[in-house]
């Protein structure tokens, strides 16, 4: 009997847990009227919900989320993201988040970036939870759109984009 309740309880476990693809897309747009790089963010978000599940239970979205959500996923995004240009680190404005069903929408914005030309990213997002995540970055500047894959072990990248 207790067999039976265990194999119930597995098959019965939240479908949202359990997927076979760890992807998280970085959208980078670059503005040069107003000087800008807009960053559009999407990834699951029960995995980040899981990354950081040992500070604190973020219930994203729910009645009950927690009331520093946006502080803690603004901290967790800047342990994993690195933006640099000309050997400088950029650093970025929190604007918001939405979700949509399973997905997380995370906005950030970099004022002062007059060229994104050299643009180096580093990003390790999630791969501290799952090994298998792939982290996509489009970068979108001067009428082109470039991409880069960041998996465990090759986690920066330039963009040259003239």
């Amino acid at each position: 009997m207790k067999a039976s309740l265990l194999a119930i309880a597995m098959f019965c476990a939240p479908a949202m847990i359990l997927h076979d693809f760890f992807i998280s897309i970085l959208t980078i747009r670059h503005h040069p009227s107003n000087a800008t790089l807009d960053l559009t963010w999407q990834m699951t978000a029960h995995d980040v919900e899981h990354a950081l599940s040992n500070l604190a239970d973020l219930k994203l979205g729910a009645a009950n989320e927690h009331p520093k959500a946006d502080s803690l996923l603004n901290v967790y995004l800047h342990e994993h993201l690195v933006l640099q240009l000309a050997g400088k680190e950029l650093e970025w404005i929190w604007i918001g988040r939405e979700l949509e069903s399973e997905n997380l929408f995370c906005y950030l914005q970099v004022e002062g970036v007059a060229k994104a030309d050299g643009l180096t990213v580093s990003n390790s997002l999630l791969q501290d939870v799952f090994d298998e995540q792939d982290n996509i970055v489009h970068l979108e500047a001067n009428g082109r759109t470039l991409t880069k894959h960041f998996i465990r072990g090759v986690s920066t990248g330039t963009f040259a984009t003239e």
